[in-house]
């Protein structure tokens, strides 16, 4: 007989101190969860609950809400500016807006809302439309050549030669086609006795005369004009489209227009249903009959995604391939062309698809389609230069995701989460099922202090996911996100009927605990745990190391070999912090899952797995 005597294998044991995020894949490992709610990673290593939220108001009806020196809600058709200083009230503009969903941007101290086109000023509180207009209705308004200073002329002389013994400031209108007296190819000359020669008057600028037309516009303002009826009356060929205001008081405004026509030298002047025209000398009279009344705009276009850049607002729609920026640092002027730097620029792009978003990253003006990124750059719009790159874009109704956190810019593509640093877009949402970022009928995007808040809302689903940027690690908590507005070191979320803070401790009221969530309901799936240990070990023992920081409970659930739950423990925590161990001994199995849940506070410190031998000292018998 021969008695082997083999080493039995010891009790081993492994602590698992570093947790990781939320991993929705086959490959989710120990120390990651397959499935949960309101953990997050900001005591990393550890996993703690998100921080409790405080409910600031009742908001119903909320179109939207933009940061810029204070928080501006748009609920209904009122806007609610509530400034950062504390001793200043909010301030209400009532019946500002339609009651729609609302684009907003900010450029200076103002909020600029779409597709209202409406200025909300941080600075006085007040609401103005961006463009203007005015319509002459059954208003006369007049057309009159002028020069750089506004002045009209009436002359009694024309002729071939000037007159012999002229007078000091004596008119003359010269022939210089005597068979078109009024034609713009003749000249008006004013005699000086000072110099004693004729000087020509430049008329190069139209005074159109109408009460209030020039309330709303100012100098220098990109004026459109339509049905002056002037092209039909041979004045001025193209007076009917975009002018450049030169000069402006309530009943006029000065436009540049080049001389043209052979009607010129008169005045025009429309009645609503007809124009007459007289010669500058009175002797010539005639009537026409324009299709339309004479309207002046100042034009805003339809933009649905818009940006900041540069001190200009930069815009796109779905509707045109066609990119616009406003005027420098004057968002009310969008077609103003007079060659010079602070022009307004527009480009039409050739990519196909429609514009699904726009950004500002690194200094560039970004639009995006679903598989296109155009990167506008340069200092004025002679130099501005575009170029594009085939890349996952912005998805379909996600345009809200784009949010820049840490100089790197993240938003919902088709194909997951992204984030552009300035080369090529990078997909950070591996760890996530890319099924359920697909098809969203709304994405909106958030920051606050390295974590990228993202509300996805599918046909019958609706998440609030959250990305650590610094560790890379995505968690998943209870929506409350409909509407987000970063402040920079707050953010607002709205659930549908209340505005809630993420981060309490930074309201004015934060040490306060009213309308604070004094615990949170949090719950988490670990994944399979045994899978790395040998067939000759067994999984004896887990502790869960907890941190407590008020009143808790905690409910643990084990499942083995994919079975079903089974209650293995529980834990309710009276009063405040408290360092709590929770102890487990399973049954043998290959792998098994741990499902934690419950309400408060905690911090899930360490898991400590204890291993056996599955098998003592055994003796083999040969004989």
């Amino acid at each position: 007989m021969l008695l082997t005597n083999r080493t039995g294998v010891k009790n081993t044991r492994d602590l698992l101190r570093a947790f990781g995020g939320l991993n929705e894949t086959y490959g989710c490992t120990e120390a990651e969860y397959s499935g949960g709610m309101n953990f997050s990673a900001r005591d990393f290593p550890a996993l703690s609950t998100r921080l409790p939220r405080r409910r600031l108001q009742e908001l119903a009806g909320l179109n939207g809400m933009y940061h810029l020196n204070g928080l501006l809600t748009v609920c209904g058709q009122d806007l609610v500016y509530t400034p950062d200083e504390a001793p200043a009230q909010p301030v209400t503009v009532k019946n500002a807006v339609a009651d729609s969903r609302k684009t907003m941007v900010g450029i200076g101290t103002k909020i600029l809302i779409f597709p209202d086109k409406v200025a909300f000023d941080t600075a006085d509180g007040s609401a103005a439309p961006l463009g203007a207009a005015w319509e002459a209705g059954s208003l006369s308004v007049s057309f009159a050549p002028c020069d750089a200073s506004g002045n009209t002329y009436e002359v009694k002389d024309k002729g071939t030669k000037e007159p012999e013994h002229p007078q000091d400031g004596q008119l003359f209108l010269k022939l210089n086609e005597p068979d078109k007296p009024y034609s713009a190819e003749n000249t008006l000359e004013v005699y000086s006795e000072a110099s004693g020669n004729w000087t020509v008057i430049p008329l190069d600028y139209c005074l159109v005369t109408a009460e209030g037309i020039g309330a709303e516009f100012r100098v220098w303002d990109t004026v459109t004009l339509t049905g002056t009826g002037a092209e039909q009356a041979g004045q001025w060929a193209g007076l009917d489209g975009d002018r450049i205001v030169y000069g402006v008081t309530e009943t006029t405004l000065r436009l540049r227009a080049d001389p043209g026509g052979e009607h010129f030298y008169g005045r025009l002047v429309h009645n609503g249903s007809s124009a007459v025209w007289v010669s500058m000398d009175g002797t010539q009279r005639e009537e026409y009959f324009p299709a339309e009344g004479v309207k002046a705009e100042r034009r805003v276009p339809d933009l649905e995604y818009l940006t900041e850049c540069d001190n200009r607002v930069w815009g796109c729609s779905s509707s045109e391939n066609v990119i616009y920026a406003c005027k420098l640092g004057d968002p009310t002027n969008w077609f103003s062309y007079r060659g010079i730097a602070a022009d307004s620029y527009a480009v039409t792009v050739g990519s196909d698809g429609p514009f699904t978003g726009a950004a500002t990253c690194m200094g560039y003006a970004l639009f995006f389609k679903e598989n296109t990124l155009h990167k506008l750059y340069g200092s004025k719009p002679s130099d501005f230069q575009l170029s594009s790159l085939r890349c996952r874009g912005v998805a379909r109704n996600a345009a809200r995701s784009l949010c820049v956190l840490n100089e790197t810019l993240y938003y919902l593509s088709p194909d997951g989460v992204m984030a552009w640093d300035g080369s090529i877009p990078a997909k950070v949402s591996a760890a996530l099922d890319a099924g359920r970022l697909a098809n969203v009928k709304q994405a909106v995007g958030g920051a606050l202090d390295g974590r990228y808040y993202l509300h996805v809302s599918r046909e019958n689903e609706v998440r609030l996911l959250v990305y650590d940027t610094e560790r890379g690690l995505w968690h998943e908590e209870d929506v409350c996100s409909f509407e987000m507005a970063s402040t920079g070191g707050q953010l607002y979320l709205w659930d549908g009927r209340a505005l809630w803070a993420a981060d309490p401790s930074r309201e004015t009221a934060g040490q306060r605990s009213e309308g604070m969530e004094q615990g949170v309901e949090f719950a988490l799936t670990t994944g399979d745990l045994g899978l790395d240990s040998p067939e000759e070990r067994y999984l004896s023992r887990l502790t869960l190391r907890l941190d407590a920081a008020c009143r808790s409970r905690v409910t643990v659930e084990v499942s083995y070999d994919g079975g079903s739950w089974e209650n293995a423990a529980a834990l309710t925590v009276e009063g405040p912090r408290r360092n709590c161990d929770l102890h487990l001994v399973p049954r043998r199995c290959a792998s098994l899952r741990l499902r934690l849940w419950g309400y408060g506070q905690i911090t899930l410190r360490s898991l400590a797995k204890t291993f056996s031998g599955a098998k003592g000292n055994w003796m083999e018998l040969e004989g």
